[in-house]
């Protein structure tokens, strides 16, 4: 047997309209029952705090206990108060419970708990998944758009090639190969008479001065007879 009690009265329980009391002193006001076996009609131990005896119960069984622990969780009103009704097989079983927090009311609690949550989050969730969907698709068409833009501009791209190779096929095949005629003007040779600039070349002399003095005179190039005219 678990020395914590799974149940911890406070004031009187009652059993069938019995008042629930140890067989030893009497007291009905502070009563701890432990679960005792395995069975659920197994008969629960019931400890008193008064005079310290324990015996087990001729009206309360295991499954009674369980029942009223199962009940919990629908006795959340007052955090103060725990007063339970539970029934078993036909036996109705009536008290307060000192307010504890055991393993069965965790588990009540948490669901409990979780079932308020879902309550005001499961509404935000969804909001937030479907805009979070739409977001998703949107990326996934601008996406393919651009994929498919991509692919537009390569096919016309590679049709203009197509197109201009096509072109310059048939044009082969018309004239033989022969490209338009270019002509490539001959590049102009220098002259290599020291002085000369255009074909003619400066000189200083007084032969061809018609005041006897020293001039300079441009006459033909001899060489590249070239001529400024």
């Amino acid at each position: 047997m678990d020395v914590k009690p799974d149940l911890k009265l406070v004031g009187i329980a009652r059993v069938d309209n019995t008042e629930l009391a140890c067989s030893e002193c009497g007291n009905a006001f502070s009563l701890e029952i432990h679960k005792h076996g395995f069975r659920e009609v197994s008969p629960a131990w019931i400890s008193c705090l008064s005079c310290g005896k324990g015996e087990d119960s001729r009206i309360v069984t295991n499954g009674l206990v369980d029942e009223v622990l199962a009940g919990w969780v629908k006795r959340q009103k007052d955090p103060d108060r725990d007063v339970f009704t539970a029934e078993w097989r036909g036996i109705v079983m009536t008290g307060e419970l000192y307010p504890t927090l055991d393993i069965h009311q965790a588990i009540g609690a948490a669901k409990t708990v979780k079932e308020g949550i879902d309550t005001v989050v499961a509404p935000e969730v969804k909001r937030w998944w479907r805009s979070k969907k739409k977001t998703v698709k949107a990326d996934l068409k601008a996406k393919r758009q651009a994929v498919t833009g991509a692919a537009k501009d390569k096919a016309r791209e590679t049709a203009g090639t197509a197109k201009a190779t096509a072109i310059t096929a048939a044009w082969n095949l018309q004239t033989g190969g022969a490209g338009p005629t270019v002509s490539v003007k001959p590049k102009r040779q220098r002259c290599t008479v020291k002085g000369c600039r255009g074909g003619k070349v400066t000189i200083s002399t007084r032969v061809h001065s018609s005041t006897g003095k020293t001039r300079e005179v441009k006459i033909l190039c001899g060489v590249c007879h070239r001529s400024s005219t």
